[in-house]
């Protein structure tokens, strides 16, 4: 059964920048109002006053730090905020990342990964499928990575928290069907965002050609409308996704530590 997006709203977090911002124009030309949730209000502002000129009322926004568990601009707020609000579309995108040994990663960045990635996420969806469920309708969106299939040496607690995203998108996909909940996890590769900048990422991950966020968003929503479980966009990611698959993990394991170590920041001259 096709799912309807005119007249739905959606929350997205992450909704500033990148993805996220790409889910609310996206949705709100098909049709659909959006909640944007992200750390940086005049981006947020900014998005929301181009989406209302086109539509009023149309776009509203919430600047939160997912990672700061309570207090003003705090998931506990949003978390107070979301049964007051309609949510027919959940799109699960902020995202924290972290590269280099993990002992040399300061555990508060590490703290911050899993908090953003995982617990937020999760409690984010404890929120919203109460209502979902009341109506019969509703859509879960987990945006995680091609490295939710990967191990990934230098970003070990980004890839697994990745991992979980699909993990547990695809179970709740099993456990939301009979209240006709559909939940998609979308695993896309290195993508046109500001995601290294963004999510704090030091090192020189850069060079490599990256998907447009367009056209992984548009593959996305095309994904949900036809209740896939998962989708991969992008035939750069469907290839690397695939062999981390077919191939023996621990192989995969070592070539991506080879390749990663050497994108590590280089020490400062003596």
């Amino acid at each position: 059964m096709r799912f309807e997006l005119a007249g739905k709203r959606a929350l997205i977090t992450g909704g500033s920048a990148g993805i996220g911002a790409e889910f609310a124009r996206q949705l709100h030309a098909r049709g659909c109002d959006v909640w944007l949730v992200a750390r940086r209000a005049e981006r947020l502002e900014e998005t929301a006053r181009s989406l209302n000129a086109a539509r009023p009322g149309s776009a509203s926004w919430t600047a939160i730090d997912l990672s700061a568990p309570a207090g003003p601009g705090s998931l506990g707020e949003l978390l107070g905020a979301i049964p007051a609000e309609r949510v027919d579309i959940l799109i699960n995108n902020a995202g924290r990342g972290s590269f280099g040994p993990l002992e040399e990663i300061d555990r508060a960045v590490e703290a911050e990964v899993i908090a953003t990635n995982v617990l937020a996420s999760t409690l984010i969806a404890h929120a919203v499928i109460p209502q979902m469920k009341s109506r019969k309708n509703g859509a879960i969106v987990a945006v995680s990575s091609v490295a939710g299939f990967q191990p990934l040496p230098y970003m070990a607690t980004y890839a697994g928290s990745k991992a979980f995203n699909v993990v547990q998108a695809i179970a709740l996909r099993h456990e939301l069907r009979p209240f006709g909940i559909r939940v998609l996890a979308v695993c896309p590769g290195p993508t046109e965002t500001e995601f290294a900048g963004v999510a704090r990422i030091e090192g020189h991950i850069t060079g490599s050609k990256r998907d447009p966020v367009e056209a992984v968003v548009q593959t996305a929503l095309t994904a949900l409308e036809k209740d896939r479980a998962f989708i991969v966009p992008g035939a750069r990611a469907a290839l690397m996704s695939l062999g981390s698959r077919l191939l023996p993990l621990d192989f995969t394991t070592w070539v991506c530590e080879k390749m990663l170590r050497g994108a590590l920041p280089k020490p400062p001259p003596r």
